[in-house]
């Protein structure tokens, strides 16, 4: 080939015109935190459980049950600090960050397998079991009424509200920009409003007016905006977060003891004394409680950034697992309350669970756990393969090939 060959014209380099601004610069990519794979999974693996512990045990007549939920409630406001953290550590410095390209981008892989799943929930849990499927087409306002607050399913309401935090994050983007120096003051104010508002969810009776938005506000990001900012302003500090929670393990240790015991203790005290329901759905917004929702989210984080820091190099084998189970977290959270459901549909002749009935306690919480997530992940590796992969799990069709 001759060494005086020209360029393609796709290729020649464009030069600017004298005096014309020089193009913006594509914005860096960060690097990737493996750390927050860890937070997923670990986030994701107790939600599970508390979902099967309490299928699996007299959820409503037991203490036990019902004390140990409550600390697990906290699994909830730990992904949606991990949610603020993500998106903030995403895009905060972008200078091509666009509110309409951010929601194009990331409501579709939301609100999309939101739609289809409760649809599927509705359908099979809530008309087919209960000998109703021939009302469905008749009884399509029974499914927009669910679908409006997320209760088509026991757990669809996290993406509800998700998809509220995706719409609110371009201001609380900004938020956090314009308030850059201030941020202890931003966070104060996020602390008072959430202790107002988990005061008033659980000692003020609303008027009547207001009675179906506040029996569902646990349905919007009200109740969470504390854990969202938090995790926000910890990814525009985390070298400083970092290095404070560096060597402070023991410490974080202590404070998850007591804020638990505190938990435990005023829930065990409102049974006992005040009268209070034993299942009742107010717990997870206890005032007693939020402690320790704060030192839960804040541990789980030191934990991820432990094991990144220190011994993820060293565990090539559990960093390949860690990596699969978190890319696969949010099917399996969509696919597995359907997988509780057909595992315990079997019922004896006095209306017990089968496999409950047949398999001695804490074992048959154990199997029915294990089994719901062995089973989750099988089912999310067929559908993660199949065309619409996009809308049934929110994330992109995988080849058939393994992946591990």
């Amino acid at each position: 080939m001759s060494s005086t060959a020209v360029l393609p014209e796709a290729a020649t380099p464009t030069v600017p015109a004298v005096g014309s601004a020089p193009p913006a610069p594509a914005p860096a990519k960060r690097p990737y935190l493996h750390h927050v794979d860890l937070v997923r999974t670990m986030t994701f693996a107790l939600v599970i459980f508390v979902h099967t512990l309490t299928s699996t045990t007299a959820e409503f007549t037991s203490m036990g049950t019902n004390g140990t939920a409550l600390l697990f409630h906290s699994t909830r406001n730990i992904f949606f600090a991990l949610t603020g953290f993500v998106l903030m550590y995403q895009y905060l410095d972008r200078p091509d960050f666009r509110a309409t390209s951010f929601w194009r981008r990331r409501i579709k892989l939301v609100i999309v397998p939101y739609l289809v799943w409760s649809v599927l929930y509705w359908t099979i849990e809530g008309m087919w079991a209960s000998g109703r499927l021939g009302d469905v087409p008749g009884s399509l306002d029974e499914l927009f009424d669910r679908i409006k607050w997320g209760t088509a399913a026991y757990h669809l309401y996290f993406l509800f509200v998700m998809l509220q935090v995706y719409l609110l994050f371009p201001l609380i983007r900004r938020l956090v920009a314009r308030t850059h120096g201030r941020h202890w003051w931003l966070l104060g104010a996020s602390a008072a409003l959430q202790i107002t508002v988990f005061g008033l969810i659980c000692y003020w009776t609303p008027p009547t007016g207001m009675a179906e938005l506040w029996s569902h506000l646990y349905a919007t990001v009200v109740p969470y905006q504390l854990l969202i900012i938090l995790g926000a302003l910890a990814a525009d500090h985390r070298e400083r977060v970092g290095q404070w929670l560096r060597g402070r393990g023991e410490l974080l240790g202590w404070l998850l003891l007591g804020t638990g015991l505190l938990a435990v203790g005023a829930y065990v005290h409102r049974v006992l004394f005040s009268g209070a329901p034993i299942n009742d759905p107010g717990s997870p917004f206890e005032l007693t409680l939020l402690p320790f929702i704060v030192v839960a989210a804040i541990s789980v984080y030191a934990t991820g950034l432990h094991w990144a820091t220190f011994h993820r190099e060293r565990t090539p084998i559990m960093a390949k697992v860690v990596a699969y189970a978190s890319n696969r977290s949010f099917p399996v959270f969509l696919v597995h309350v359907m997988v509780l459901f057909f595992l315990l549909r079997p019922v004896t002749d006095d209306g017990q669970k089968w496999l409950v009935a047949h398999i001695p306690q804490p074992l048959a919480t154990f199997t029915v756990y294990v089994s719901t997530l062995a089973i989750s992940l099988a089912v999310v590796e067929v559908l993660r393969r199949l065309p619409g992969s996009l809308y049934l799990t929110g994330r992109p069709r995988l080849p058939f090939r393994p992946t591990i």
